[in-house]
């Protein structure tokens, strides 16, 4: 009886014993705060590719967008030169092109048609004049438009005739083997985003181009080049210009039909 109410106490005792406390574990030393060097390289890596994500998308939007006010600035020097043509007329009664603003010796590059005494231009190619045409003297890049005519389309004394259309001097080429040339009386073009070649806005001229394509419309000769844009490392190299022209049909078809030139 006497062990029984020895062991009852004991476990009255256990019972109202506080519980022991948990086991204790190892603690990781505490860390101080802020981040380590590898990790800020990582998130600036990551911050670098989005915006290099974000920043590529924009900028060919803008390229895209100065292209296609590039254009519309061709077409309306297309306009521009036909109104010339319909409103300009030889002693005949004959309508003429207007000549390049030249890009040296006197009165260059001040937009104005160059054009000698005896009625015929000063230089075959240079400067679109667009003082003369009423249209806007730069590209969206800020670059000059080069313009070229026929001597035989843009002589104030002995203008178009319609039959026999008068000889097209300028060639434009659609491939590089450039088999068959098409025919041009008049061709005028912007020198693209890189602007090589041109002459820019201050009157000054750009460095020269590296790719064969873009070394041939910038030298001022009879030769141009018209094809899709490539990169530096395709055949023939870097190629960006925008090219227009008028086909002597078109043009004589045009005038026939506008002022009876035929």
């Amino acid at each position: 009886m006497h062990a029984e109410l020895v062991d009852l106490e004991r476990g009255r005792e256990r019972a109202m014993r506080p519980p022991a406390p948990p086991p204790r574990h190892a603690v990781p030393p505490a860390r101080s705060g802020g981040f380590t060097l590898i990790e800020l390289a990582i998130v600036l890596f990551i911050l670098t590719l989005l915006m290099a994500g974000a920043m590529t998308p924009l900028s060919r939007q803008i390229v895209e967008r100065q292209s296609a006010d590039t254009r519309r600035g061709l077409m309306d020097a297309k306009t521009a030169l036909l109104g010339y043509a319909l409103s300009h007329r030889d002693p005949a009664g004959r309508p003429y092109l207007p000549c390049p603003d030249r890009r040296e010796g006197p009165q260059a590059n001040d937009g104005e048609e160059d054009r000698l005494p005896d009625g015929g231009c000063a230089v075959p190619s240079g400067n679109l004049p667009w003082v003369t045409l009423g249209v806007a003297q730069a590209d969206a890049w800020g670059n000059r438009y080069t313009y070229a005519v026929a001597p035989a389309y843009a002589h104030a004394q002995a203008g178009i005739m319609a039959h026999p259309a008068p000889a097209a001097d300028l060639r434009v080429c659609l491939e590089r083997q450039c088999e068959r040339p098409l025919k041009a009386s008049a061709l005028w073009l912007s020198h693209g985003p890189n602007g090589l070649g041109a002459m820019n806005a201050a009157g000054r001229p750009n460095r020269l181009p590296v790719g064969t394509d873009e070394r041939e419309n910038a030298n001022a000769d009879t030769l141009f080049v018209s094809r899709p844009p490539t990169g530096a490392d395709r055949l023939g190299g870097e190629f960006d210009d925008l090219v227009l022209w008028l086909a002597p049909d078109y043009l004589i078809g045009r005038l026939c039909g506008e002022v009876g030139a035929c």
